[in-house]
This record gives structure tokens, C-alpha cells and sequence, in this order.
């Protein structure tokens, strides 16, 4: 008997269009990929993101689509391996809302698949839209289903969940029917994979390149009549009781509200307003408000106490930091650094800047606290910063919901601000106006190349000012 979960996603794909979908989860896809190609481009120049494509362009694969910033054609599948990639690089891409109960990277899988797909049959803005929603959608029931559950048994979740999303993404924006579409998620089920004891390497952001990749191969395998099981997502064999290590055996009823409740709407996405860990987002929060509210004096200060759930010591685990990438994973050094420049932004976060010495003597300050009330609730992003001073003062800051998150939302003004200071090295203040009008009117493009070529050949600038009317 075939499986009634993954027969519901399955439909969903080949049933769903833009027609289906409402105005407010456009809007909010909308904010998300302008939030992506910002932080790809942001992301282009980074060792890791040179590594990748540097290897691409050695490949001369068919030019079907574009890489980011590096004036290069490739196959949709690598170009999508390499933007997934650079997207990732800075781990300044959005997340799930908290409220969803578990935690990964949506945006940079899917949109990385689906641009690179889009660009290689030509789809329309709107077709992109509908593609992305779609992969969403059938992203978060999977993740509601398994995502906690892979956390902790140490996968991450990002390559392992956002494989299949990419997956529905691009049997979406193929047009692959269900039968297609059950065996595009077959087929990705064997391709996902991604471990958390790679955080804070290259290998993190490799896993969204990787899983971008993986889901323009499986649909482009299925649409040319490649087969996998049936039923993938349930048995005792099955993509989620495998990686669950035995704990959820299938989609269970997670899948029924497809096409009738919109889960990017409700309980929503989180975009992030500074460039590291999720999980050191509510410690910046605190940490910026005690300097830049109270006024405290990080020369001052003897003692830090951070409370906060084990579970995010545990995916920000480096207390001591010697590199950049493993400062994007350390709440001591986030703390740090909030306290010493009151503002936590993209040059922070280099090898120099994590090995100065002021950084590096006030993180080993830090020590942590695991109150019962974060142990009970382990994902929430609940954080609360302590400082004693050296004249004995005492001043504290509890966050319960961190900026970014969807009950405390960036602004249109804030996200156009970081996609500004995302841009502005590689963009030319004019090609950002175009850029951003674009993504504003999606909807109305006719040809996803308009876009895709404005940001695969760019241009550098030194022209100032910003644009306050086209935010999203």
C-alpha cells in the first residue's frame, strides 16, 4: 500500500501553482529572497565560496546558468552547488521561526535550486515564487516531522531537510507530475546527509551547496524517468526513521494541511540581522543593550555570565575561538564583540578581528548557566547576558524573543539596509536600485535571467546613498 505522506507531498508539487498561493506568502518569499541574494553575494568572495566555484569553472560544464559574482556560466546543478554554497558562507541566511520547533536554513537550498533550474527553461518570476513556496511548504512538514529529532542525534538538518525541500523545489519548477515527483523525493532521500561536527569549517556551508545540487539532480533524474521507492519518507528503512534514529517512523499527520494552511506565513521565517549562529543571536541582543542602553564599559568588566539552553552551547561550541568561521559559532566572542563595538556586523567576523587580543581576553570572562527553565524548552531563543564591573556593579538583560525572529521582526527598512551593506563592494548603487525593483515586482518578470544576470556579472562601486522606498 503506498504511503499516504509522501503521495501528499507529492501532490502538492505537481498540483500546486501561483495561482493557489496567497498574496501574504508572496510578500514574505518576497523579503526572504532579497534576504538570499544578498548574503550570496555578500558570500561570493569568501575562501570557501572561491574554493567551490574555482572548481566549477575548472569543470567547463554547458552553460545553462549563472554563479554569483563570478561571471560564469555552468550546469544548473553545479551552479546551484556553488550559489547554495556562497549563500551559506556567512551563515547570515534565514531560519525557521523558533515557534516551529526546530532549526535550519530554508532559503538557501531551495532558491539556489530553483534560480539555477529557472535559469536553465527560462521560468518566469512567478514561477520561481511558486517553485520556492512550494519547496517551503514541503520543507517545514518534513522538518516538523524529523528536524528536532536529526538535531540531536547529531545530523544537520539543513543538508538532511533542506535536501528534500530543494527536492520539491525543483520537481516544482520542472512541472514534474506525482508519480515524478514521489520518485524526485526517492531519490533525494540517498543523497541527503551532512554532519554538526562540521560546524564552524568550510564543510557547513558546503552542506547547502550540496543540497541545492541534490535537488536539481533527483528531479532532473526523475524527469527523465529515473526510479527510487515509492513511499521514501515512511518504513523502518525510510528517510524519517533513519534519520530520527528510530523515533518518527513517517510524515505522520504532518503533511494533511498542505495547500490549506501556508506555513511560511504562519508561524513564519526568521531573517537574520547579524552574521553568525542563530543560537548567539539573544546573547548579542542582551550584550548590545547593556552597552549601548546602560552604558557599561566592556574595560570594566570582570565576570559575564551567559544563561542559555545547553542545546545552543552545544551548535555554537567553540568557547575559544581561533578562526573566523569558528567565531560565527561562539557566543563568548559574539558577546565579546557586541560589549567592545557596540554592533555585531560582517568585518567583525575575520581571523584578525577574532584574534584580538580585547576580544579574546574578554570572552574568557564568559561563563554559562543552564537554568531549568532553558533546559525545559531547549531550541528557545530565550538568553539572558550578566556583567559585574570592577567597582562591584551588577547589570543584566534577559531577551525572550532575539531580532529577526518573526514576533520581532527586521524591518522593510532594516532588510534593505542589509542588503545594502551586503551589496555595495560588489554592485554598482544603480544595479542595487534595478536589483531591488526586480525582486520588488517578481511577480511581473517575465524571464528569472533579467535578474540572474544583473547579479552574475557585477560591478564594483564606491557610490553612496541608499534608496528608501522599495522595501519589502
Amino acid at each position: 500500500m503506498k504511503n499516504k505522506g509522501t503521495e501528499k507531498v507529492a501532490q502538492f508539487i505537481a498540483e500546486t501553482g501561483y495561482e493557489h498561493i496567497p498574496e501574504e506568502a508572496v510578500r514574505i518569499a518576497k523579503r526572504a529572497i532579497l534576504d538570499w541574494v544578498g548574503v550570496t553575494i555578500a558570500g561570493s568572495n569568501e575562501p570557501v565560496t572561491r574554493i567551490v566555484s574555482g572548481q566549477v569553472r575548472q569543470m567547463k560544464a554547458v552553460g545553462e546558468a549563472g554563479v554569483i559574482c563570478k561571471a560564469l556560466q555552468t550546469s544548473a546543478d553545479l551552479a546551484a552547488w556553488a550559489n547554495g554554497t556562497a549563500s551559506h558562507s556567512l551563515d547570515y541566511d534565514d531560519t525557521f521561526a523558533n515557534e516551529a520547533g526546530f532549526n535550519f536554513h530554508p532559503t538557501a537550498a531551495i532558491l539556489s535550486s530553483v534560480l539555477a533550474l529557472g535559469e536553465k527553461i527560462k521560468a518566469s518570476g512567478r514561477e520561481i515564487l511558486a517553485a520556492y513556496i512550494v519547496g517551503i511548504e514541503a520543507e517545514y512538514r518534513i522538518g516538523a516531522a524529523i528536524g528536532r529529532h536529526a538535531s540531536e542525534t547529531g545530523w544537520h538538518s539543513t543538508p538532511v531537510v533542506g535536501t528534500m525541500g530543494a527536492v520539491a523545489a525543483s520537481a516544482s519548477i520542472l512541472r514534474l507530475n506525482m508519480e515524478q515527483a514521489e520518485m524526485a523525493l526517492g531519490i533525494g532521500s540517498s543523497l541527503a546527509g551532512g554532519l554538526l561536527q562540521n560546524f564552524g569549517t568550510m564543510t557547513k556551508p558546503l552542506h547547502a551547496g550540496n543540497s541545492a545540487r541534490n535537488g536539481v539532480v533527483a528531479a532532473l533524474l526523475a524527469q527523465n524517468g529515473f526510479t527510487a521507492s515509492e513511499s521514501i519518507m515512511e518504513g523502518n528503512l525510510g528517510f524519517c526513521n533513519m534519520f530520527s534514529a528510530g523515533k518518527v517512523k513517517g510524515l505522520e499527520n504532518h503533511a494533511e494541511d498542505l495547500g490549506k494552511i501556508w506555513r511560511i506565513v504562519s508561524p513564519g521565517m526568521s531573517l537574520k540581522p547579524y552574521p553568525c549562529c542563530r543560537s548567539t543571536h539573544s546573547s548579542i541582543d542582551g550584550s548590545l543593550y547593556l552597552r549601548n542602553a546602560e552604558g557599561v564599559d566592556a574595560s570594566q568588566v570582570v565576570k559575564i555570565i551567559c544563561k542559555t539552553s545547553p542545546q545552543h552551547t552545544k551548535l555554537a561550541r567553540f568557547h575559544k575561538p581561533k578562526s573566523a568561521y569558528e567565531g560565527k559559532f561562539s557566543i563568548p566572542y559574539c558577546i565579546a564583540t557586541a560589549l567592545l563595538r557596540g554592533k555585531v556586523v560582517l568585518e567583525d567576523f575575520t581571523e584578525k578581528k577574532v584574534a584580538d587580543r580585547e576580544a579574546q581576553t574578554l570572552l574568557s570572562k564568559v561563563e554559562f548557566q543552564y537554568p531549568q527553565e532553558y533546559k525545559e524548552n531547549p531550541m528557545a531563543l530565550t538568553g539572558e547576558v550578566a556583567v559585574t564591573l570592577t567597582n562591584g556593579a551588577e547589570y543584566s538583560r534577559k531577551i525572550d524573543i532575539p531580532k529577526g525572529d518573526v514576533r520581532n521582526p527586521m524591518t522593510g527598512e532594516e532588510l534593505s539596509a542589509k542588503f545594502q551593506d551586503c551589496t555595495y563592494v560588489f554592485l554598482a548603487q544603480t544595479e542595487i536600485e534595478k536589483v531591488l525593483g526586480i525582486i520588488h515586482n517578481l511577480e511581473s518578470l517575465g524571464n528569472i535571467s533579467e535578474l540572474m544576470n544583473r547579479i552574475t556579472y557585477t560591478t564594483k562601486s564606491s557610490e553612496g546613498g541608499r534608496r528608501k522606498d522599495l522595501y519589502l
